[in-house]
């Protein structure tokens, strides 16, 4: 019978790897789309115009190293960090303009192939994977190899869940009028 430290450990791997396989992907396609971004960003009318362009140039390098800390198993708490402050920073960017009824824009969420507009499902979905991140925040020590492995696979699963997620939340509903 595995123990919580156990427990905590494999869902902490799980929630890095889920985590760091999202920003690698928002951050590659980020960087193919590089001349978009800005426009993305400044559709969320968050931001002054001067900061967009420097806000388009960071957002995937950011993005990728929080990727690399999450994925390499880096000691330490930072990465988690990091990653929850992101996740929490794009959820409440959504949740503004959700709020302020701009849900027809484009999340930025950098996936190309899906439309995705803003919603509260979207904030949800970074809520919840910034929550993956929380068990990373205590402190623990050294993992088995056995351990690892049941972490990584869990946290493979939960990024096939989060692209499958994208993919039903961009479908648009039956009947729904489609703008040219």
């Amino acid at each position: 019978m595995a123990t919580w430290g156990a427990l905590i450990a494999v869902m902490a791997i799980a929630g890095r790897v889920c985590v760091g396989l999202v920003f690698l992907l928002a951050s590659v396609q980020k960087i193919r789309h590089w001349r978009l971004l800005p426009g993305v960003i400044g559709n969320y009318r968050l931001l002054p115009r001067w900061a967009v362009g420097a806000a388009g140039t960071l957002l995937p390098l950011v993005e990728m190293l929080a990727a690399i800390a999450l994925l390499s198993g880096q000691s330490g708490l930072w990465p988690a960090i990091a990653g929850i402050a992101l996740l929490m920073v794009f959820a409440a960017a959504m949740a503004v303009n959700v709020a302020r009824g701009r849900s027809h824009i484009d999340c930025g969420c950098g996936q190309e192939f899906l439309a995705q507009h803003l919603s509260w499902a979207l904030v949800g979905r970074n809520l919840m994977l910034a929550g993956l991140l929380l068990p990373s925040l205590v402190v623990s020590a050294p993992v088995p190899a056995a351990e690892i492995w049941t972490g990584a696979a869990a946290g493979l699963g939960f990024f096939l869940l989060y692209l499958l997620f994208n993919v039903f939340s961009a479908l648009r509903p039956v009947g729904a009028r489609r703008f040219a």
